[in-house]
């Protein structure tokens, strides 16, 4: 079993920015995650760690902040809150030559190891094969996101769904059958941008970045 099965295939992952909105599972460039701790203190016989605990100051990080929380409330009252979570994007390569308990074909096959989630290569962004690190959120301002604008892609409806499941099971132990959850947002297809950018947190000057073809 692999993609298709256990995650989604490779090309059902990234888009170019298109709604009037943030969604979940939006990738933004310069993220800075630098306030983390980053030593552990283990025992002598500690066989490692089962994550990844490198430094990270900057990132490409995908929002996990709930889309709902982000949608514009009505009657002109603004965002419900002006704080976003995003957890930090690294290459798979460099957090296997670190955690040598990783099974890398497993994460990349069948993506069903809890704190990470497979993020494929996007063209223009992420060069190689990543994974997001569920367990590692940081916290920013909803204006540091769009000044200068930061977001370069958008997981598609599949993948988007992918991240729920993922984040069901890392914290809340949750195994969830991605059938019973709803492959799009509630009124998602009203959120369709007519020109670009599609909003503050999106370059002018943009897309840069090349969503690979199915």
């Amino acid at each position: 079993m692999g993609p298709g099965e256990h995650r989604p295939y490779d090309h059902e992952y990234w888009a170019r920015p298109w709604s009037t909105t943030l969604f979940a599972g939006d990738l933004f460039e310069a993220v800075p995650f630098g306030d983390q701790p980053i030593a552990v203190y283990v025992a002598d016989d500690d066989p490692g760690s089962r994550h990844f605990i490198g430094e990270i100051l900057f990132a490409y990080g995908l929002l996990i902040t709930p889309t709902c929380d982000m949608i514009i409330q009505s009657g002109g009252a603004g965002p419900a809150h002006h704080f976003r979570t995003l957890v930090p994007v690294v290459p798979l390569a460099h957090v296997v030559e670190q955690v040598s308990t990783l099974d890398e074909k497993l994460l990349r096959s069948r993506d069903i190891v809890r704190p990470y989630m497979y993020l494929p290569p996007l063209p223009g962004a992420i060069e190689e094969d990543a994974v997001a690190c569920l367990y590692r959120p940081g916290l920013v301002s909803d204006s540091l996101l769009a000044e200068p604008p930061k977001r370069v892609a958008q997981l598609l409806p599949e993948a988007r769904r992918h991240l729920k499941v993922k984040l069901a099971a890392y914290w809340a132990r949750v195994e969830v059958d991605p059938d019973e959850l709803p492959l799009k947002e509630r009124d998602e297809d009203q959120a369709q941008a007519e020109g670009w950018p599609p909003t503050e947190y999106d370059d002018p000057a943009g897309p840069t970045v090349d969503p690979p073809s199915g």
